[in-house]
C-alpha cells in the first residue's frame, strides 16, 4: 500500500500523456504554420535519408556518404522513401515524436532516481518537455531531438547501473551511447567521458576494467566502422573532419569573411556560448540548474556513485574548447558579429539544466516555508514561460534561427517551383540552395556541381544533359553560377523565369 501511494504522487502515467499532448501540439503548430522546413539544414537532412532510394546511384552504402553520421539518415530512411511522407516533413514527425516522448520519460524516470521527491521529479521535467525549442527541433527532420534522446536514455541506465551494477544496464547504455555517436559527433567527447566514470566508479567493485570495456563496445566499434567507412571509400580516415564538405573546411569561408571571431579568445567564446545557452533553456532555468549543480556537489561530495549526472554537463567544457579552437561558429543576436547560425548548440545543455532545476527544489523543501516557495518557483516558471513567448517567433531562438536562414527570396522561389516544375533535370549549387521538398523534384532530376561526371558536363553544355538551372547571382561561391554566367550555350538556350534578390531561374528554350 506504502508502495502503491508513493507511486500516486509520481503519477507516471500522468508525465507520459503530458508528453504525448505537448509534443502532438507542437506537431500541429509547426505543420500549421509551415515550420517544419524553415531550417535548411532539415531539407538537406530529409534529402540525405531519401537518397537511399531516389538518386542516380541509389544504394544503402554508396549513399551513407561522410560528415554527416548515419544513424538519423538510416532510422528517416524508410519513411522519406514516402513520397507523401517526404514532401510534408511527416517522416521526420514518426521518428522525433517518440524520440521526443522517450526523451521526456527519461528525464522524469532520472529525476524520480536522483532526488526521490515528487515536487523536484514533476518540476524538472515540466522544465524539459515544456521547452519551447525541443518541441520546435521534434517536428523537424533535424539530428537534436534524436542526440538527446540518445543523450539522457544512456545517462538513465548508467544511473542504473550505478547503483545496481547489473550487466543488463550497462549494455542498455551502451546501445543507446552507440545511437548517439552514430547521430552526432557532440557524443565522442560524452563517450570518453562516460568511460571514465564507468571505470572509476568500478573501482571499489574491481570490475573498472570488464565494466568499462563492456560499455565502451558498442559505441567504439561504431567509431572504428566510420573511420573504416571514410578510408576505403574517400581514402581518408578523417574525411568527415577535413574533407572538402566538412564543417573545418567550411569554416575557412567564415574566417575569411571576419565571421570567427571566438578563435584564440576565450573570454568571447565564454560569452557567445553562454549566451546561448541563455537564450535556449531561459535565464531563471540555468539559474536554478547552477543552484542545484552546487547543492548536489555538496550533498554528494566525492561519493563515487554520484559522479554519473556530471556528465550531462560535458557540452559545456566541449563547446567552449571548440569555439576557442575556431573549430565552431556560432552566431546570435548577442555574439559577434551578430546574427543567426549555429546557436542551437546552447541547447545540448539543457538535459543538465532541466534535471539540475528540478534537483534545486530538494533545497527549497529543506527550509519551513517550503510550500510558500514552491508556489514562487511555479510562478517563475510561468513568467519564464511567457517570456519566451511575447514575440513569437522571434523570441524562440531556434524558430528565429531557422526563419533567419531560410529567405524570403528563397520561400517565393519553391513557391515557383511547386506551381511550374512539371519535369526535367535541374542544375543547381545544392550549398547555396534547399530545394523544398514541396516542390516535388526527385532527388535523381537534381545535377550539381559534384554530382559524378554528370555535374561538370552539365555545367559545360547545360543544354544537352538539365531543363532548368538555378543560380544566385549574389553568393560569392555559387559554383553553378561561376560556370554558366560566361557560358554561350547556357546564354543562347536558356531564358529567365523567375528574379528575386539575386535569385534566378532558367528554363531550356523549346
Amino acid at each position: 500500500m506504502e508502495q502503491e501511494s508513493e507511486n500516486k504522487k509520481y503519477r507516471f502515467s500522468a508525465a507520459v500523456w503530458l508528453a504525448i499532448f505537448t509534443g502532438l501540439l507542437s506537431q500541429f503548430v509547426s505543420y500549421a504554420f509551415n515550420y517544419n522546413y524553415a531550417y535548411r539544414d532539415s531539407i538537406y537532412r530529409m534529402e540525405a535519408a531519401r537518397r537511399f532510394f531516389d538518386a542516380l546511384e541509389p544504394g544503402i552504402i554508396s549513399q551513407i556518404g561522410t560528415v554527416w553520421l548515419p544513424v538519423p539518415n538510416l532510422l528517416l530512411m524508410p519513411f522519406a522513401c514516402v513520397d507523401y511522407l517526404w514532401e510534408t516533413g511527416l517522416a521526420a514527425s514518426i521518428i522525433n515524436l517518440p524520440a521526443f516522448i522517450a526523451a521526456a520519460v527519461f528525464i522524469f524516470l532520472s529525476l524520480k532516481k536522483i532526488t526521490g521527491s515528487p515536487a523536484a521529479t514533476w518540476f524538472g521535467f515540466v522544465v524539459f518537455i515544456f521547452n519551447y525549442n525541443i518541441l520546435y527541433y521534434q517536428t523537424t527532420a533535424m539530428t537534436e531531438q534524436l542526440y538527446i534522446t540518445f543523450l539522457t536514455g544512456a545517462f538513465y541506465f548508467l544511473l542504473l547501473w550505478s547503483e545496481t551494477d547489473k550487466n543488463s544496464h550497462l549494455i542498455l547504455a551502451s546501445f543507446f551511447m552507440m545511437l548517439g555517436t552514430g547521430t552526432r559527433y557532440d557524443a565522442w567527447p560524452v563517450l570518453l567521458a562516460s568511460a571514465v566514470i564507468v571505470f572509476v566508479t568500478g573501482i571499489p567493485r574491481k570490475k573498472r576494467f570488464s565494466s568499462a570495456l563492456i560499455f565502451s563496445s558498442l559505441p567504439v566499434l561504431l567509431i572504428v566502422w566510420w573511420f573504416v567507412h571514410n578510408w576505403y571509400y574517400y581514402g581518408d580516415v578523417l574525411e568527415f573532419s577535413r574533407g572538402k564538405f566538412s564543417t573545418l573546411h567550411q569554416l575557412k569561408y567564415y574566417e575569411d569573411a571576419g565571421r570567427l571571431l571566438t578563435k584564440n579568445d576565450f573570454f568571447l567564446s565564454a560569452k557567445v556560448y553562454a549566451f546561448s545557452v541563455l537564450l535556449y533553456s531561459g535565464n531563471f532555468y540555468v539559474i536554478l540548474s547552477i543552484i542545484g549543480l552546487v547543492f548536489y556537489a555538496f550533498k554528494n561530495k566525492f561519493d563515487l556513485k554520484s559522479f554519473v549526472p556530471y556528465l550531462l554537463w560535458v557540452a559545456l567544457p566541449t563547446t567552449l574548447i571548440l569555439l576557442y579552437k575556431g573549430q565552431l561558429i556560432i552566431e546570435h543576436p548577442f555574439s559577434v558579429p551578430e546574427g543567426y547560425f549555429n546557436s542551437r548548440y546552447g541547447l545540448y545543455l539543457f538535459p543538465a539544466v532541466a534535471l539540475f532545476s528540478g534537483y534545486s527544489v530538494l533545497l527549497l523543501e529543506r527550509f519551513k516555508a517550503k510550500k510558500v516557495l514552491l508556489y514562487l518557483l511555479w510562478t517563475g516558471f510561468l513568467i519564464q514561460q511567457v517570456v519566451f513567448l511575447y514575440n513569437f517567433p522571434y523570441s524562440i531562438p531556434s524558430l528565429a534561427e531557422a526563419k533567419y536562414s531560410y529567405s524570403k527570396p528563397s520561400e517565393d522561389l519553391s513557391a515557383f517551383l511547386k506551381e511550374n516544375y512539371k519535369g526535367g533535370r535541374i542544375l543547381y549549387d545544392n550549398l547555396i540552395f534547399a530545394l523544398d521538398p514541396r516542390t516535388k523534384i526527385n532527388l535523381k532530376d537534381r545535377v550539381t556541381f559534384h554530382t559524378h561526371d554528370l555535374g561538370e558536363k552539365a555545367m559545360k553544355n547545360p543544354s544537352q544533359f538539365v531543363e532548368w538551372i538555378i543560380v544566385y547571382t549574389d553568393a560569392p561561391n555559387d559554383k553553378i553560377y561561376d560556370a554558366v554566367k560566361n557560358n554561350d550555350d547556357f546564354k543562347i538556350n536558356f531564358e529567365k523565369k523567375f528574379s528575386e534578390m539575386g535569385v534566378e531561374v532558367y528554363r531550356k528554350k523549346n
